[in-house]
Formats: C-alpha cells, sequence, structure tokens
C-alpha cells in the first residue's frame, strides 16, 4: 500500500514540475489540478479569479499535494530550471518504462493531434490519466483473483476500483477520439467542464446572459436555500457544491458582460 500511495504522490510531484517548467499556463493547471481534485465547482471559482489570482491558489494546491514548497513552484515557472528538488527515486522498472513508452507511441499514432502546437493542453494531460487508468485497471484486475470471496464488502470495494478505472480510461479515449473525428472536444470529463461552460456562455446573446443571471440563477439559488432550511434535507453537501457552481456561473457571466462592455 506504501509503494502505491508514494508512487501516486511522485506522480504529482512529476506532473506538477513539468507542468512549472513548461510556463504554469493556467489553464493547463485547472486541467492538472482536477486530476487529483475532481471538484469542478471549486475549480470554476478558481478559474473565476482570473489568470493572476488564480494561479496563486492553483500553486498552493500543488504545493500542499506535491510537498513542494511554493516558492520553488514560482522558481520553475520563472526559470523553467528545477530548484533543490531531492527525492529518492524508486528503483527503475525498464520493463515498465518501455511499456509505457510503448503506449504512448501508439497514442500519438493512433491520435497525431497529440504532437501539434494548437492540441488543447486539456488533451495532453489526458493521456496521463488514460495511461494511469489502463494501468490501475490492470493491476487492480490481477489483485482481485486474492480477495476472500466472503469478505464482500472489500470484494465489491476492489471491484469498484477496477471498474472505475476501466470506465474513466474509456471516457478518456472518448475525448481523445472525438476531437480526431471532429477537431472538437467532447467535454464530458470535469476537465472540460469549465472550458465548456465558458464556450457555451459565450455563444449566448447579451440578454439571455442578463436573464441566466437576473432570473434563471436566482430562482434557483432560492430553491437551494429552501432545501437547506429544510431539515429533512440529507444531501446537504452536494447542495452546497452546487450551490457554488452556480456562483461560480454568476462571476463568469459578468465577466463575458465586462469584455463585451456591457458591464462596468
Amino acid at each position: 500500500m506504501w509503494s502505491q500511495i508514494y508512487a501516486m504522490e511522485n506522480g504529482i510531484k512529476e506532473r506538477v514540475i513539468l507542468w512549472a517548467q513548461s510556463g504554469g499556463d493556467f489553464q493547463s493547471g485547472l486541467s492538472l489540478f482536477l486530476t487529483f481534485n475532481r471538484n469542478v465547482y471549486y475549480v470554476r471559482n478558481i478559474e473565476a479569479k482570473g489568470a493572476e489570482k488564480g494561479l496563486v491558489t492553483l500553486i498552493s494546491e500543488f504545493s500542499h499535494k506535491s510537498k513542494i514548497p511554493a516558492p520553488e513552484i514560482w522558481a520553475f515557472i520563472k526559470t523553467g530550471i528545477p530548484q533543490k528538488i531531492v527525492t529518492v527515486a524508486p528503483p527503475r522498472d525498464e520493463v515498465q518504462e518501455k511499456r509505457l513508452e510503448k503506449n504512448t507511441l501508439k497514442l500519438r499514432e493512433e491520435f497525431p493531434f497529440l504532437g501539434r502546437k494548437d492540441c488543447p493542453p486539456e488533451l495532453a494531460i489526458l493521456v496521463n490519466r488514460m495511461l494511469t487508468a489502463y494501468d490501475d485497471y490492470r493491476n487492480g484486475r490481477e489483485k482481485l483473483y486474492d480477495l476472500n470471496m466472503y469478505d464482500k464488502e472489500a470484494c465489491y470495494t476492489a471491484a469498484r476500483e477496477v471498474l472505475d478505472a476501466y470506465i474513466l480510461n474509456r471516457d478518456c479515449w472518448e475525448e481523445l477520439n472525438h476531437y480526431k473525428q471532429k477537431g472538437e472536444l467532447l467535454g464530458n470529463l470535469p476537465e472540460f467542464k469549465a472550458r465548456k461552460l465558458k464556450e457555451d456562455y459565450t455563444k449566448l446573446s447579451t440578454i439571455e446572459l442578463y436573464k441566466k443571471i437576473k432570473k434563471n440563477i436566482p430562482r434557483r439559488m432560492a430553491y437551494y436555500h429552501q432545501q437547506l432550511n429544510d431539515k429533512k434535507t440529507k444531501n446537504r453537501e452536494e447542495i452546497i457544491e452546487m450551490m457554488a457552481g452556480r456562483e461560480a456561473e454568476i462571476v463568469l457571466i459578468k465577466q463575458i458582460l465586462r469584455d463585451r462592455g456591457e458591464l462596468e
């Protein structure tokens, strides 16, 4: 178990360093954050802060998760050169490395757009999630044979993890394949929801946007408040998350209106 935790944390550290050394792009950072925190509403709130303030929040989150001091992450972004990162590397698994390289090459052959400069950064990060999900699926499937068949809870948990990894792998492949065929994002995974929401709202007229922030969203928020005031309501955390999502939508819409010169 500890080796799995180490591998996961070390993988996050490597991805954070790679992201920072490549320039610390804000949108790419949001996508990277979603690979280990799938709270789309929180990510929308970070995005609503704008690149300058939002990047500060992201780096704070990355520092907490990867155990890399925030000043060092900032240094990576500015110089692109690692600053005194010391880690104890696990033994090299040459078979694993060759297989990973082979799978990556196959993906680049299958999806040639991954090597282009105009490739959405979310798709490049998605490849890593897809390969990781595949490994989790294979490893988890092998461990199913060692479970105690009379321990129903352990069997269910292990089977659920294998199934989730398989579904995630297929969802990632579907996203990549859709972009290959259509030249546009499908947007079903959390990494794309904030981007897709912004694209959808940008297409709306000013009148439609005002209707949303003056009528539709306030009406929905009033309904959420009513649910929270009801003592019988059980899914309070879910409702609070949805409220945060609506608040982030208001911020996003107002920013679009400001960009259009329709709001001060």
